[in-house]
């Protein structure tokens, strides 16, 4: 999260961009964050959330690519009285408190308030003094406390000193004591300084000349979603560190730097959730799949022999005359065995051939189940690997697009309510898939295509996903051109006489969270083509398999 020199930085850089413009229609666009309409197309971002709270001011293209996380219900409930009271509001001041990480939006009879200092930052509208709602995990940004005696130029290093003994003495660590005395420095310029006289004062001289630098595991272009997920991952600082395990990445203002951060940081949330998910249900498969193999395991072990049967169903056979009637169980001698005793119970109520004729049925019964039972047992261990392999992938995957989402609507095969896609071929033999609705869509993308394959969606407009089978590399124009066709078909645009048609690599694809069917394309090219019904046109087939 941003420190207080950094703030006031971008916050120069704001001010003359936004002060006396109006506010438009605010909407949720994050769990814990809201956006304003500003500049024309530009988005003004406050965010409330843990690890990435800020002010952040999007271009379109940038606030699209970051949608897609459902909103809190605290969010929900709050972004009602924003709407009522900040809605074309004008921007009249924006500024921050005094000696703390706290932003005031002002708005006239209504302020906006966002706090990014704390374990849990959080916005608040305040409504002619009042606070009104907030969101974020934090208790209310509102009233501020300004601190003018803690601000980081004017705080003495002899108070930051004591601060730091003090919590030494409380068993603290250093950090504790420097932020107590100056809470405007932030968890990472704290951890820049030990608190010594000295070293504080070094500290403040290096923070005069400040520039906007984001410190990454590597250069953005090298950036893996795995990397991304740690909270300490990205930091956005105002000074060169010392030493530094990634890159030093420099960028032209701050603006951008906070956008650079914010695209990261929800990257490798995303990245951690989905990964989350998807390891838990392995995790739950996994153990279905053991404790079901252990029952069929018990079940193998609770059978009796079908060779025991016939052979003591033979041996009574064998001593037919000298069964007596009734009785409950009887020696016989083993034919197989000379000198040997088989024991066999029989039903009173019947003579030893019904007996006999019991013991056979029941043989045939037990081999019919053994049978059934070899094969769940087989069907088990092979599901087992698969489960085991999945957890296994889940747990090494780097980027989102390697984590399989599970099936949604049911379990991760075979889906209750998964509706099976069209499915065509084109003139050349490849197989073209066409999604039924938003759900369906989702998993043809992300669970059925293969990184390879092609994805193609008309431009801009709702429609099926389209995914274009191409195995071993064999796609040509024509083919691309066919499948397009069958997009353009099974969309909104259907009744135009043109359509542009994305055409992407499916490994190119991101989904968005809590949107099923969205995606956010990496790359992608244009084909446009005409809509044409693929009925009796192409080649169709049924798409059990696919």
């Amino acid at each position: 999260m941003l420190d207080a020199i950094s703030l006031d930085e971008l916050l120069e850089e704001l001010r003359p961009l936004l002060v006396g413009r109006r506010l438009g229609r605010p909407r949720a666009c994050g769990r814990d964050a809201v956006c304003f309409r500003v500049l024309g197309g530009s988005q003004l971002r406050l965010e409330a959330g843990r690890g990435r709270a800020g002010v952040y001011l999007l271009e379109p293209e940038e606030a699209r690519a970051l949608d897609g996380e459902e909103p809190s219900a605290r969010t929900r409930q709050a972004l009602l009285l924003i709407r009522k009271h900040a809605e074309g509001r004008r921007i009249g001041g924006f500024r921050r408190v005094a000696g703390e990480r706290t932003v005031l939006l002002e708005l006239g009879a209504c302020v906006l308030a966002l706090r990014l200092s704390g374990r849990a930052p959080a916005l608040t509208l305040a409504v002619d003094g009042a606070a009104a709602a907030t969101l974020g995990d934090g208790t209310p940004a509102w009233p501020p406390e300004p601190r003018p005696e803690s601000e980081w130029d004017v705080v003495t290093a002899s108070a930051v000193s004591a601060a730091v003994r003090e919590a030494q003495q409380q068993g603290l660590r250093p950090e504790r004591g420097i932020l107590s005395a100056c809470p405007a420095l932030g968890p990472f310029l704290a951890r820049q300084t030990d608190g010594s006289h000295g070293s504080f004062e070094d500290l403040r001289a290096r923070l005069r000349c400040p520039r906007p630098r984001l410190l990454a595991p590597a250069l953005p272009d090298a950036w893996t979603d795995r990397e991304l997920a740690p909270a300490a991952a990205l930091t956005l600082t105002p000074i060169e560190p010392r030493s530094t395990a990634g890159a030093v990445i420099e960028t032209a203002s701050w603006r951008s730097a906070t956008s650079l951060f914010l695209a990261g940081r929800v990257r490798g949330d995303s990245f951690e959730a989905a990964r989350r998910r998807a390891a838990a249900s392995a995790a739950r498969e996994v153990r279905r799949l053991e404790r079901l193999a252990s029952r069929l395991g018990e079940d193998h072990l609770g059978l009796p022999e079908p060779g025991r049967l016939r052979r003591q169903a033979e041996a009574l056979l064998a001593a037919l005359p000298s069964v007596p009637e009734g009785a409950g169980e009887i020696e016989v001698p083993d034919p197989y065995e000379p000198g040997r005793a088989l024991r066999v119970r029989l039903d009173p109520s019947l003579g030893a051939a019904p007996n006999a004729d019991r013991l056979f049925e029941k043989a045939r019964r037990v081999e019919r189940a053994l049978a059934r039972l070899h094969e769940r047992i087989l069907e088990t261990r092979v599901g087992l690997e698969v489960a085991r392999a999945r957890e296994a992938s889940v747990r090494s995957a780097r980027n989102l697009g390697e984590i399989e989402p599970p099936a949604l609507g049911g379990r991760e095969s075979g889906a209750e309510g998964w509706t099976e896609p069209r499915h065509y071929l084109t003139k050349r033999g490849l197989s073209v898939l066409a999604g039924r609705g938003a759900r369906e869509n989702h998993r043809l993308t992300f669970a059925v295509a293969r990184p390879e394959d092609l994805w193609l969606h008309a431009l801009d407009v709702p429609g099926a996903h389209v995914v274009l089978r191409d195995p071993e590399g064999r796609a040509e124009d024509q083919d691309v051109r066919e499948a397009a066709e069958v997009a353009a078909w099974f969309s909104a645009s259907r009744g135009a006489a043109t359509v542009d048609v994305h055409v992407a690599r499916r490994k190119h694809l991101r989904a968005f969270r809590g949107s099923p069917g969205r995606v956010h394309i990496g790359h992608s090219e244009t084909v446009r083509v005409s809509p044409r019904d693929p009925e009796g046109r192409l080649r169709r087939r049924g798409s059990r398999k696919v």
